[in-house]
């Protein structure tokens, strides 16, 4: 899809490394009108070589100061579309600001729901009837944390922890109290512990930040990549990433091997997709976000809520391969305007197999020849 009729300048602060490929999704869907504007604490990062012009960011500052940057960046560079990806909890709160200088915000919801996402505890006691989510306990001493494991342990759960608040998967582990300290340490298992290791850390600590005490599903995982607006579904696409591994056959005392090879696989997820729309229509999303679920690793599946990323994905480009430019249909819904047509949403080509390919760049030399952004 292309759009060359008006011009726009969208702007992309602080993200993750693989934000690169999103960049080329907005240079092949809007075309020459786009002006693409990056910044990141880190002259040299490498998306930025995808962007016309490029800012570093303010590094070690607050909240306050970050947004009056943030601010004063798209009053002196004209900025249409800002898509933030630090901060954004502060930069929702202030849309109204934002627009105040003509600059339409890209985030999935309000200031409140933003932060309410990234509180994985609050946010999974609040989700709608209809969207199933694994067992869970809130605990912030280890005394509770033990409870929560043996009552987890006496349902015949599998156990693993997480942060309430976190990324990337930081600080997620299975508990596995067959696995010695001296066994973890010489295999670099970096998301098992035992028990008795665990209780060692966290008895000491005293209280804690909350951690999330689960089952652990072992089975399936699916990523569904969403443009909303003020609550309602405009498109989606689900990808379930590749299982190898036994799985039970419910009703049964069977199992199989599932080999479904490295490529992930873009195709109809209807009980999933249910789930997406309930949680977009009651959180009120919009924009770009991201929905994770997995099952156990029983047939049939069962996927359960895992959380919202109340964000885009790196995993966009893979949606792109099926016709669905969602980045470019992002900045087309914000600039758009009462009055005018609205966009067309192509349906996607599905189902695909999709794979990730690496690539190395030469970096431009502008890149090298910025110094540190200072805060008015």
């Amino acid at each position: 899809m292309e759009n060359t009729q008006r011009a726009a300048r969208v702007w992309f602060n602080k993200c993750f490394s693989s934000v690169h490929g999103i960049f080329r999704q907005l240079r092949d869907g809007w075309g020459p009108s786009l002006t693409l504007i990056g910044s990141h604490t880190q002259p040299d990062f490498g998306p930025l070589s995808e962007c016309d012009l490029v800012e570093v960011e303010p590094s070690g500052v607050g909240e306050k100061q970050y947004l009056a940057w943030c601010l004063d960046f798209c009053t002196r560079h004209s900025v249409d579309v800002f898509i933030p990806g630090r901060m954004r909890e502060v930069i929702a709160e202030h849309r109204v600001d934002f627009a105040g200088r003509g600059t339409q915000i890209i985030v999935a919801g309000t200031g409140v729901v933003m932060r309410l996402l990234e509180d994985k505890g609050r946010f999974l006691e609040q989700v709608p009837a209809g969207v199933t989510v694994p067992r869970f306990l809130r605990v912030r001493t280890w005394a509770q944390f033990e409870a929560a494991r043996d009552a987890l342990l006496a349902e015949g759960l599998r156990v693993c922890f997480k942060p309430s608040t976190s990324v990337f998967g930081l600080g997620f582990y299975v508990l596995d109290d067959s696995l010695t300290p001296l066994r973890r340490l010489l295999n670099s298992e970096g998301h098992r512990i035992s028990s008795a290791e665990l209780g060692g850390v966290l008895e000491s600590a005293g209280e804690f930040p909350e951690l999330l005490v689960m089952e652990y599903l072992n089975g399936g995982e699916y990523s569904v990549d969403v443009l909303a607006q003020r609550g309602r579904v405009l498109a989606l696409v689900s990808r379930r990433k590749p299982y190898n591994g036994r799985v039970s056959i419910a009703g049964t005392s069977r199992t199989e091997r599932v080999e479904e090879g490295q490529s992930q696989t873009l195709a109809p997820a209807p009980k999933v997709e249910q789930m997406v729309r309930l949680l977009v229509s009651h959180f009120e999303l919009d924009g770009l976000l991201n929905v994770q679920f997995r099952s156990r690793a029983i047939q049939p599946e069962s996927p359960q809520l895992l959380e919202i990323n109340g964000r885009m994905s790196g995993g966009l480009p893979y949606i792109g391969l099926t016709g669905l430019n969602l980045p470019s249909l992002a900045v087309q819904f914000a600039l758009h305007k009462p009055g005018e047509p609205l966009p067309m949403i192509p349906e996607p080509a599905l189902p695909i197999r999709v794979q990730e390919r690496s690539e190395v760049f030469v970096m431009p030399s502008y890149l090298n020849r910025f110094t540190s952004a200072v805060c008015k």
